[in-house]
C-alpha cells in the first residue's frame, strides 16, 4: 500500500531529512498526527518535536550488548564460576539477581554487559557453562565519563585513584582502587577501611596543591 503521499515524498525529499537518534535538544512543542488508515499491528500516527539543539557538553556514547537468561536448576557455585569466565573472557560487567519465577519458582537471572561483537561469544559460554535453554540479549547505548589514574601515598605504599571527569574536565568522582588498598591491608594486617580513608585523604591534599598552583 502506499505509506506517504507524492506530496509529503517530495517534502522529505527536498528538506533532505536523515533518520537517526534524536539529538541532544531542548524541546519547545511536540505533537502527534493520526491518520485514518487502520493498518493491523502498526500505529498510523507521526511525532513532531519542535526545540533548539543543546549547546552543553555531552557525555560520549557507545553501543553495549545486554545478555539476560534466568537459571533455576544451578548451584551458587557454578554460577559463580560461570560470572568469572565471563568477565576472563572480556564482558564489562556480570551481575546476579534472585527473582520469582512461575509456579512459585526461585531462580537466579544471569545479566551479562559486553561489547556488541562479544555476544556470539558469550552465548556459547553460556549455553555451554550453564544449564540455561534460553536467553535473549539487546543492543543499548552507554555513556561514560572519561577515567584516568593517580597515585596517592599512604603510610604503607602508593594506591591508585581512579578519577571520572566531565566533559569539561572537570573532576565528577575520585576513589581508591579496591585490589591496591586489599593488598596493602592484608600485608599490614590493618582494617582495609582504614587504607582506603588514608588514600582517599593523600589524593584530595595532593588535589588541592594543585588547584592552588594553577
Amino acid at each position: 500500500m502506499e505509506r506517504v503521499t507524492p506530496t509529503g515524498a517530495a517534502i522529505l525529499r527536498m528538506l533532505d531529512v536523515q533518520y537517526g537518534p534524536l539529538p541532544a535538544m531542548r524541546v519547545a512543542a511536540s505533537g502527534y498526527g493520526a491518520g485514518g488508515r487502520d493498518t493491523p499491528g502498526q500505529a498510523n500516527l507521526v511525532r513532531l518535536l519542535v526545540g533548539e539543539e543543546s549547546t552543553a557538553q555531552e557525555t560520549p556514547t557507545e553501543p553495549i550488548a545486554v545478555i539476560e537468561t534466568v537459571v533455576d536448576d544451578s548451584s551458587p557455585q557454578l554460577l559463580a564460576y560461570v560470572s568469572e569466565l565471563l568477565l576472563e573472557a572480556g564482558a564489562w560487567d556480570v551481575y546476579r539477581a534472585t527473582v520469582q519465577m512461575k509456579k512459585g519458582r526461585a531462580g537466579v537471572q544471569l545479566t551479562v554487559l559486553c561489547r556488541p561483537d562479544l555476544v556470539p561469544a558469550m552465548r556459547e559460554m553460556i549455553f555451554r557453562e550453564t544449564t540455561t535453554i534460553g536467553l535473549h540479549w539487546r543492543l543499548e547505548n552507554k555513556s561514560s565519563l572519561a577515567r584516568e589514574f593517580t597515585e596517592a601515598q599512604t603510610p604503607w605504599g602508593p594506591v591508585s585513584i581512579k578519577i571520572a571527569r566531565w566533559p569539561s574536565g572537570e573532576v565528577a568522582n575520585a576513589a581508591p582502587e579496591y585490589e591496591d588498598c586489599r593488598a596493602i591491608a592484608r600485608k599490614h594486617s590493618i582494617p582495609l577501611k582504614q587504607v582506603m580513608q588514608a588514600a582517599m585523604r593523600a589524593y584530595s591534599a595532593g588535589h588541592a596543591k594543585k588547584e592552588t598552583r594553577a
